[in-house]
């Protein structure tokens, strides 16, 4: 397996700052292996940044000392991944407690753990992960916001979610409570497909089939870039962070 891989982070040409993190690890494991990690912070012009960096790097932090020589067990990925996930939560009430001017702060966090046709997700927030292949493309997280919600209750469409006024309070992040609900995702992937991570700056302005369609043909260094481009074309209301990995044999 051969991962082919390119990211990008913007702050767009709104905001004053970029509260978006992310992290792309190549990692040692039977049959190849990644980490890909993204973040959107929120809370206040220093919050945000600092609880989305918290995530994202302990996130990778954990899981790489867990598949270190003498770290944890390396069997069970989905639950490694998931406990760096929960010590990621700890980390940012711990820097609230520390620092009560970041009271306020959080963040989402989406990471996809690759390891050869396989992926090993773990999701909170509204930061989104799409596999595009052969059979179409699909959203494989999950929308932890209110219209998100009313979706998955089956009272909202997604054309009805995508312009829902309610679509940017989350109903789940990191930061915010001790006991964090957390998505995790287990499913296959192949040669060909394309994974692609991002933030809501990207996903509120160019949609599922527009990013299918650049992607056709496409290598992620330059689906990247005109994807960014594309979104601060039609405002760049907030940052925009795109990460895109597919698989070469």
């Amino acid at each position: 397996m051969r991962l082919i891989h390119a990211e990008r982070t913007d702050p767009g040409l709104v905001r004053p700052n970029n509260q978006d993190a992310y992290a792309v690890e190549t990692l040692d494991l039977p049959g190849g292996g990644a980490l890909l990690v993204v973040a959107d912070g929120m809370g206040g012009y220093d919050g945000g940044e600092v609880a989305s960096r918290i995530a994202v790097d302990t996130v990778r932090e954990k899981l790489l000392a867990g598949l270190a020589p003498g770290g944890a067990e390396q069997a069970n990925l989905a639950a490694s991944l998931h406990q760096a996930v929960l010590e990621a939560n700890r980390g940012i009430l711990r820097a609230q407690a520390d620092r009560p001017e970041l009271s306020s702060m959080g963040t989402t966090v989406t990471a996809i753990l690759v390891q050869g046709g396989r992926l090993i997700g773990c999701h909170v927030g509204d930061s989104k992960a799409f596999l595009i292949g052969a059979n179409g493309a699909r959203q494989i997280t999950s929308d932890h916001n209110v219209p998100g919600e009313l979706m998955q209750c089956g009272h909202l469409t997604a054309e009805q979610a995508a312009v829902h006024p309610q679509r940017h309070i989350l109903t789940r992040a990191l930061g915010v409570e001790e006991e964090l609900p957390v998505e995790q995702l287990d499913l296959t992937w192949h040669e060909g497909d394309l994974l692609l991570l991002c933030t809501d700056g990207l996903s509120n302005l160019v949609t599922l089939a527009e990013i299918q369609s650049l992607a056709a043909g496409s290598e992620p260094a330059e689906l990247v870039e005109r994807l960014v481009g594309l979104a601060n074309n039609r405002g760049g209301h907030d940052n925009i962070t795109v990460l895109a990995a597919r698989w070469e044999g």
